[in-house]
């Protein structure tokens, strides 16, 4: 009877320790050479300008995370905002060209054009402190320019102009007053333009826009 009793007591804790499956298996190693997902916060409420912005970087070609500098001016509002790819770092005044409600068609008629543009150089400027030069005339100022002739607008023996850019001042009390003084360029305060020149190169865009 004692030997029935160990016999039982024996199968007993054998089910007991092996469980419902059995012997444990073991689990199976986390693997180290597989990277962890990246994580990465989708940008939701756009303004409009954001919005536009982002597809204007994808149909330059800046697709995948590429956040290049891009200027933004708008004339009426005699703003300027500087962008990191559709991020807004900071927003300074500008003064414009002596005509800063039109848009630029020739040499000399002191308008700053608006559009789409690409900064071709920037140097050290004895008079203006720096400047950023744009691609101005490019191929949409040259069709303005020819359907401006074609119309009567300009003369037609006028230039379409060019050496348009971002630069300083060498009169703070000029672009503290509201005055528009250019030729056609903007103006920035010297110290706004040292904070923006840094951030600036080729694949800069700058975009002016009329309102």
């Amino acid at each position: 009877m004692r030997n029935l009793c160990g016999v039982l007591l024996f199968l007993f804790l054998a089910s007991v320790c092996s469980g419902c499956g059995g012997q444990a298996s073991k689990p199976p190693e986390a693997s180290l050479d597989q990277p962890l997902p990246v994580y990465e916060p989708q940008q939701t409420n756009l303004t409009p300008e954001q919005k536009y912005l982002e597809q204007l970087l994808s149909k330059n070609g800046y697709g995948n995370g590429s956040k290049p500098t891009v200027v933004m001016v708008h004339k009426l509002s005699r703003k300027l905002t500087l962008y990191r790819g559709v991020t807004p770092l900071k927003t300074y005044k500008i003064v414009l060209g002596n005509d800063p409600y039109n848009d630029k068609l020739r040499q000399g008629d002191t308008c700053t054009p608006e559009g789409v543009y690409r900064v071709v150089t920037k140097y050290p400027h004895q008079k203006w402190t720096y400047f950023i030069l744009l691609d101005y005339p490019n191929t949409q100022n040259w069709l303005k320019f020819g359907r401006a002739k074609k119309a009567g607008r300009v003369p037609m023996t006028a230039d379409i102009g060019g050496a348009i850019g971002i630069h300083g001042t060498e009169d703070d009390f000029k672009n503290l007053s509201g005055m528009n003084w250019t030729k056609g360029c903007i103006s920035l305060m010297n110290r706004d333009l040292e904070e923006i020149y840094p951030l600036i190169n080729q694949k800069t865009l700058v975009v002016i826009n009329k309102d």
